[in-house]
């Protein structure tokens, strides 16, 4: 299958959520495809600056917003692919068309030194 051209009206309603940022910047730099329960874990740290584990009832916040709101959307654009079965999100056919926005976006949203290999 061939990349589709997302505009940029979709690219930028796409980046406009930090979760879904979060989401795409766990891919990028983590691991590739990801568990939806790590990178819940992960963008959670992010928006609180603190482990996880600190915030339990915010990390099942941001999981149900993932699998029921963000998640879906980056899917329909063909960004990511989500398997329902494992739980597992990995870049799909148009990713990359994002990527230069999520690297200028990266150097806002988060640490140096999570950003160095996006």
């Amino acid at each position: 299958m061939t990349d589709s051209e997302l505009s940029l009206d979709t690219i930028h309603e796409l980046i406009a959520s930090r979760r879904r940022r979060y989401t795409l910047y766990c891919l990028y730099l983590y691991a590739n495809p990801m568990r939806l329960a790590d990178v819940a874990g992960r963008a959670t740290e992010w928006e609180h600056g603190t482990p996880a584990s600190e915030f339990l009832d915010e990390r099942l916040a941001m999981y149900t917003s993932l699998v029921h709101i963000h998640v879906p959307k980056l899917a329909a654009a063909d960004v990511i692919a989500y398997d329902r079965s494992d739980e597992m999100l990995e870049l799909d056919r148009n990713a990359a068309q994002l990527r230069p926005y999520l690297e200028r976006a990266a150097e806002i949203d988060l640490d140096e030194t999570d950003i160095s290999p996006l």
